[in-house]
């Protein structure tokens, strides 16, 4: 039986993200992990607090899992809660490799400003750590019915893993694969011919059936910025998920130099796979 691992904060975008880890689990026979960060609501994690305050509060979040799981969307799915006493999450890789979990799901209401560049989102710091592929989803009105699943990548050869778990992926959606190759200005341009060269490798590396063929089913998207031709085409095409590779930056690195994975995971309004190359 395949796990999904499922962080959970008991708001309205973890809710959704339960919601589709429901409708994945019934699809394919999954059992869902939830586990629960002590810490992620204000107030009721303070370094100070005495035993008998911790007993309370193990106690209050036992209660919001009996009230969460009576949810009629979690009908016949086998749900098992966590609570992790302390905020901390690079535990939550560690956490999906124990259990083996095939995919995080999080729900993300994303960050803006000075809160982003700072420290990010949740869901970011998750995305940033994890090797183990991680699906974020919003809190909006779209139902989990993914058809269309589109693959952004440079078609590096290092991305090879990363292209093979987004196929184990699509397939536990029942989603058809598109792939997007966005051009940039400048030293990172690419003319037609050095791009088939590298999609050729590329699909050739991945043991593709028809490597010259598949060239041909790459869309090709020019703009300014990765984050900007993504957004932008997935919004022309209908995209349903976007997945990305990610190198999941950590440190300076990633202050100086940002992730385009946590970009897209954190602003785009449709469901973002990323998965660790």
């Amino acid at each position: 039986m395949k796990t999904i691992l499922i962080p959970i904060d008991f708001s309205k975008t973890s809710h959704k993200a339960l919601e589709v880890g429901a409708t994945i689990a019934k699809r394919i026979k999954a059992k869902l992990v939830l586990i629960h960060m002590a810490g992620l609501e204000e107030g009721l994690n303070d370094k100070n607090n005495s035993f008998e305050q911790a007993i309370f509060y193990s106690k209050y979040i036992g209660g919001k899992f009996e009230e969460l799981i009576k949810e009629p969307y979690l009908k016949d799915v086998l749900v098992e809660p966590i609570l992790q006493k302390h905020l901390d999450f690079e535990s939550i890789n560690d956490l999906a490799k124990e259990i083996d979990a095939a995919l995080i799901i999080m729900g993300s209401h994303g960050s803006k400003g000075l809160t982003e560049i700072i420290k990010g989102s949740n869901t970011e710091k998750v995305v940033r750590y994890s090797e183990t592929p991680v699906l974020v989803v919003k809190n909006n009105e779209i139902n989990f019915a993914p058809e269309r699943l589109l693959y952004v990548s440079d078609f590096n050869t290092e991305t090879i893993k990363a292209y093979h778990r987004m196929v184990e992926i699509a397939t536990m959606f029942n989603a058809r694969i598109e792939f997007l190759y966005v051009n940039l200005p400048d030293k990172q341009f690419k003319s037609t011919n050095e791009m088939d060269e590298t999609l050729l490798t590329f699909f050739k590396e991945v043991k593709h059936p028809d490597p010259v063929k598949a060239i041909s089913t790459v869309n090709r998207y020019a703009d300014y910025t990765v984050e900007q031709g993504v957004m932008n085409f997935a919004s022309l095409s209908g995209t349903d998920i976007i997945a990305i590779p990610t190198h999941g930056r950590t440190g300076i690195s990633h202050l100086l130099q940002g992730s385009i994975s946590e970009d897209i995971a954190n602003h785009a309004v449709m469901p973002v796979l990323t998965v660790k190359m």
